[in-house]
């Protein structure tokens, strides 16, 4: 089975990086991750935690594993040692500084080819005149698993999010990561 990835902003606290801190730090910085190498020009950026104003969960819940913009993944010190050879093959990892600990983004560069996608039932996902892409796709897992491949983004979506196999959501469960959703596609 095969999960699109999303931020449990109920449960745990969200990820925030000073949009200014990163532009001064990174003058060419651009917003949009979009499956694009970052790791040579980035700089550690200082970063913080904080409760959605939709926050519902115990106070200083700090996420494992989340997702932060455009599906670019935020790792624990713990998750990334668990996740780092596992996900190395897939995307880069950014470091950030959260209060004197080194977290990290990870940038999810690995996009499944179109040849690897089952889209005969695909329907166009519109929303207020916004084309977000296609939904009602099946990727295929045979592929993925032998390309080694656990997180990954897609065209089919505009590469907004990403998305993993079970073994990946297997092993954020065996370790209690919090701070993830997974919604089966």
């Amino acid at each position: 089975m095969i999960f699109q990835l999303k931020n449990d902003f109920k449960k745990t606290y969200s990820l925030l990086i000073d949009g200014v801190e990163l532009h001064t730090k990174m003058p060419t910085y651009k917003p949009r991750f979009f499956a694009k190498a970052r790791l040579q020009e980035w700089v550690e950026p200082e970063a913080s935690f904080y409760p959605s104003s939709n926050f519902i969960g115990a106070k200083d819940s700090f996420p494992d594993i989340t997702v932060w913009a455009t599906g670019v993944l935020v790792l624990s010190p713990k998750a990334h040692k668990i996740f780092k050879d596992q996900l190395s093959g897939s995307g880069e990892f950014l470091p950030i500084s959260v209060n004197g600990e080194t977290y990290f983004l990870f940038n999810t560069l690995y996009i499944i080819p179109d040849a690897a996608i089952d889209k005969s039932n695909a329907v166009e996902v519109i929303d207020t005149g916004v084309h977000f892409g296609q939904a009602n796709v099946i990727f295929n897992e045979a592929f993925l698993a032998a390309e080694k491949i656990s997180v990954f983004k897609s065209d089919v979506d505009k590469l907004l999010h990403s998305f993993c196999t079970e073994d990946f959501k297997r092993i954020c469960e065996e370790n209690g990561f919090i701070g993830i959703l997974f919604e089966s596609v």
